[in-house]
């Protein structure tokens, strides 16, 4: 039996800890739909007195059909109550989902500002962010506003939008900015993170291996192989590889230079994260989703802000 190097162990552990960056990114992403939903529909109840898949739609920017499978899903999960032509309630589950989310943006939003990020950006921003941020992260954030409030005692510190108890039943906050421009920014950073990753992960099995195999691909982000495979003949067709059966995968002028872009990006929020104390193993994880939702304003007072 081959026994295996310190370089082989060591491209074990990589891959291994790559692995599981990428699947708490999956896991925030698929928690992210149940819990913009809860919240939209709770926004609406404390402002129309009422939630219906006409009003969700028109929020979300998507069909009726689409509003309406969710919303089947979330009573299934045990966070909605509906029933044809009535509107849509929120069990105590699902109000409790509502509050944390609702005091996760607000923590976000609250360190943007004090990072001093534009108020329309931050609020683009938090919308996606919250979703891929670590009590550990959140604890971080909460000590740069504290350090920000005593630098600065005479600048009006943000709070979260309320600050009652998440089992006092339906929170009394008004909504946040209404209609799909609201979530079509975090929309089109999911369109656009999976691309980046797989040509930032091929880039850098290439760097390693100096090839770049499906299988290579699939344990890194613990995926199938079909589903790798589906996803290189999307990024062939946009241009971003080059491959053909039983070859490796390469990457083209187009694919080289976007992942050295979402390289340099992710680069950037880790080396914040950690300068702000979050310990390295949440950093990683968390820059992971983060460096997908931080705008190019955003991303330059993380440099600023980093030793």
């Amino acid at each position: 039996m081959r026994s295996t190097s310190p370089e082989d162990d060591e491209s074990a552990a990589s891959a291994h800890n790559v692995s599981d960056r990428h699947a708490a990114v999956r896991a925030a992403n698929r928690s992210e739909t149940a819990e913009d939903y809860v919240e939209a529909i709770d926004d609406l109840l404390n402002d129309r007195g009422e939630a219906r898949v006409k009003h969700l739609a028109a929020m979300f920017g998507v069909s009726h059909v689409t509003v309406s499978r969710t919303v089947d899903r979330l009573q299934r999960d045990g966070l909605v109550i509906t029933e044809p032509y009535r509107s849509i309630d929120l069990t105590p589950e699902g109000r409790v989902m509502a509050r944390a989310a609702r005091d996760r943006h607000g923590a976000v939003l609250a360190f943007l500002t004090a990072l001093g990020v534009p108020p329309e950006v931050a609020e683009e921003d938090a919308e996606g962010i919250e979703h891929h941020v670590s009590p550990d992260t959140l604890a971080a954030f909460a000590r740069f506003v504290d350090e920000n409030r005593a630098a600065s005692p005479g600048r009006e510190a943000v709070e979260p939008p309320d600050a009652r108890p998440a089992d006092t039943g339906p929170t009394d906050a008004g909504p946040r900015r209404a209609g799909p421009d609201r979530f079509a920014r975090v929309r089109a950073a999911h369109a656009a993170e999976l691309t980046e990753d797989y040509v930032e992960a091929i880039g850098d099995l290439i760097a390693l291996n100096g090839k770049a195999r499906v299988v290579d691909l699939a344990r890194r982000f613990g995926v199938s192989h079909v589903t790798v495979s589906r996803t290189i003949g999307r990024l062939q067709r946009d241009g971003y590889v080059v491959t053909s059966p039983y070859r490796p995968v390469e990457l083209t002028d187009s694919g080289r230079a976007l992942a050295a872009t979402s390289r340099a990006r992710h680069a950037v929020v880790l080396k914040f994260l950690l300068g702000i104390g979050v310990p390295p193993r949440a950093a990683e994880i968390d820059a992971e989703g983060v460096e997908h939702h931080v705008s190019e304003a955003t991303l330059e007072l993380f440099k600023k802000r980093t030793p």
